[in-house]
């Protein structure tokens, strides 16, 4: 085994770390101190992890130190150092989703995942930057500021767990949990060339996630799950964090169906490197085409522009008024008033997202219902689909990661797509495509692309069926298509503490 150099022991893969510190080749005092050196040398470029306590990081390890010594380590996550995004409960921290009349709002408990991951040992460094409200594609806000990638410091992560995305991309933290609406894990795994995975639908436990009241029963379309540098990280920290939560764990429990491909080969693949929908830009698209052409060359069967039997746009129309459906609790009294009176004044049929924003966030409860005789109608189409292929490929974003754009609305920015201006929403298709019905999608780096950025490829398969996604990922890492470091940034670091 290759010993640990001290200096960038922070970028190695959580797996590496786990094999390390089980072997006593490091000691989780250094791996945060690794991830410190990193978040010196980062921050004043990046900005993403914009709360951290180092001090109690510190002390965390060296009883993680003390208990691997003792022989009693809890498993692979003892001592490995994560990061998590704001949106999430810390105990004694803020969590604001970026809202600066929440700067005061300090969570009692932590969130669930939080402290089943220190449960599992593993070391909290500190809480990532998020944009206001988690509603958008890029992690700025008036109380942490602007979130950069470390690729291209011009150039947004992503978002909402862009800060997520960032940090771990840098060597910040081994591993970040996000979470996942509106490709908030996907988008930023595809800007910053990482790997992350969208859990099916309700297998992680949201309770302690966002700002919002405790709801009975999980958020609709919301999931939470991991962001690492390595395919073969994101299933143990899923398996972390995963399963029943209060009540439902009297009752149930978690046995995630296994993936039983080995080889590349063994995957029957359908790829979708764009849609008339949601066109993607050549950059990405050729990329897509191209792991297809090799996909195929190493004896999988690929089906080219392959679909699940439902109108498409239909789907959109349903995502986008469910979407804004469920993100209505967070408004406040008047922004409700407000998208009353504009869904009122909506032309009927406008399927604009401008549009359906409105008439979403205000839809009443038995028009909610028939829209759940749609959407049970579009998980039958992919059920059918999955009883023909393993995984769908397709893109997470239209484009690369752009450049930053912090004017006006979210919803009102445009895009360059092959050349052309789009709303900057029309590729939220690619999160509701796969999100709306609840499946799992990984996100595996497969570029750069022609502009030298990476590209990543969402890998979408059957719900519940996450180790299948898994274990494609970790397939197409071991044939290369991997995690690559970000050039070290050059100028002195700024200190930054928040």
């Amino acid at each position: 085994m290759n010993l640990p150099d001290r200096s960038t022991a922070g970028l190695a893969p959580l797996w590496k770390m786990a094999q390390w510190l089980a072997a006593g080749e490091v000691s989780a005092v250094e791996l945060v101190e690794s991830c410190e050196t990193a978040w010196h040398a980062w921050h004043g470029v990046i900005n993403a992890l914009v709360l951290s306590d180092f001090g109690a990081a510190r002390a965390a390890a060296q009883e993680s130190d003390r208990r691997r010594r003792a022989g009693q380590a809890r498993g692979v996550l003892d001592g490995v150092p994560f990061s998590i995004k704001e949106s999430f409960d810390v105990a004694g921290w803020p969590t604001t989703c970026g809202n600066p009349a929440l700067r005061g709002h300090v969570a009692r408990r932590d969130a669930v995942v939080v402290q089943r991951l220190r449960e599992a040992g593993a070391i909290l460094l500190g809480k990532t930057n998020v944009p206001l409200g988690l509603r958008d594609w890029q992690s700025y806000n008036d109380i942490y500021g602007t979130t950069r990638n470390p690729h291209d410091p011009s150039r947004t992560p992503g978002g909402s767990s862009g800060g997520s995305a960032a940090a771990v991309c840098a060597g910040l933290s081994a591993f970040d949990v996000g979470s996942d609406i509106g490709s908030s894990l996907r988008n930023p795994a595809h800007y910053c060339g990482i790997f992350s995975l969208k859990p099916s639908h309700g297998l992680v436990p949201l309770a302690g996630h966002g700002t919002g009241p405790a709801s009975f029963g999980e958020q609709d379309i919301n999931v939470a799950g991991p962001l690492a540098r390595s395919a073969l990280d994101l299933e143990p920290v899923l398996r972390a964090i995963a399963g029943p939560h209060g009540d439902p764990a009297r009752a149930y429990r978690l046995e995630l169906p296994a993936c039983p491909h080995r080889r590349l080969a063994d995957f029957r693949i359908a790829v979708l490197p764009t849609h008339p929908q949601a066109e993607a830009d050549g950059e990405v698209a050729a990329q897509i085409e191209q792991l297809g052409h090799w996909l195929a060359r190493q004896g999988a069967r690929v089906d080219w522009h392959a679909r699940p039997d439902f109108d498409a746009a239909e789907l959109w129309h349903a995502y986008v008024t469910l979407l804004r459906a469920t993100t209505a609790v967070h408004m406040d009294d008047a922004a409700y008033a407000d998208a009353l009176h504009r869904a009122a004044h909506t032309a009927a049929g406008d399927a604009s997202y401008a549009a359906l924003q409105y008439t979403g966030a205000t839809l009443n409860h038995r028009d909610w219902l028939r829209l759940q005789a749609s959407r049970e109608r579009f998980a039958a189409a992919w059920r059918r689909f999955f009883t023909d292929h393993d995984v769908l490929l397709c893109p997470a974003a239209a484009t690369t990661a752009f450049a930053l754009d912090e004017a006006g609305e979210p919803w009102t920015r445009m895009l360059t797509v092959n050349g052309h201006a789009r709303p900057m929403t029309t590729q939220l298709f690619w999160a509701g495509h796969s999100g709306l019905c609840g499946l799992p999608s990984a996100v595996a780096p497969i570029g750069p692309g022609k502009g030298g950025l990476p590209v990543g490829v969402q890998i979408v398969a059957g719900r519940y069926q996450d180790l299948t996604a898994l274990r494609f990922a970790s397939l197409l890492e071991e044939a290369g298509h991997a995690f690559r470091p970000p050039p070290r940034p050059s100028m002195p670091p700024a200190d930054h503490h928040h």
